[in-house]
């Protein structure tokens, strides 16, 4: 997954960090290519973590947490940094069951949604 999480980035000339948690939200694998931003990597880890959290991808918890912002709020925070509603956490799924995510920072969100989207699809 990491590494077609890297070659999607690359080839939107994007420096990401990526992480990948299991179903439970435990970190089982992380990279962070040369020239992503220091903070990628925990916002990596609370997209992945926030996917299997929710049992969605961020990216369409967008439109929920908007319309209801002192439910999001009071979510993040109860999170502590765990929780974030960003687009670039993605669901991995095999045979329709989840079995984790993949969670992406460094780009703009519909990229790292694209990059996250790419590295599940292999799956």
């Amino acid at each position: 997954m990491i590494t077609k999480a890297k070659r999607k980035a690359e080839q939107m000339n994007v420096r990401v960090s990526i992480f990948v948690v299991d179903s439970s939200g435990v970190p089982v694998a992380f990279a962070r290519m040369d020239g992503a931003d220091i903070h990628t990597a925990d916002v990596a880890r609370a997209k992945a973590y926030t996917a299997v959290a929710y049992s969605k991808n961020t990216w369409d918890l967008i439109d929920e947490m908007e319309n209801n912002p002192l439910d999001a709020n009071s979510l993040m925070h109860a999170g502590r940094g765990n929780v974030v509603f960003l687009g670039g956490g993605v669901l991995a799924k095999k045979d329709g069951e989840i079995i984790g995510a993949i969670g992406i920072s460094g780009a703009e969100a519909d990229q790292d949604h694209a990059c996250g989207q790419e590295a599940a699809s292999q799956l």
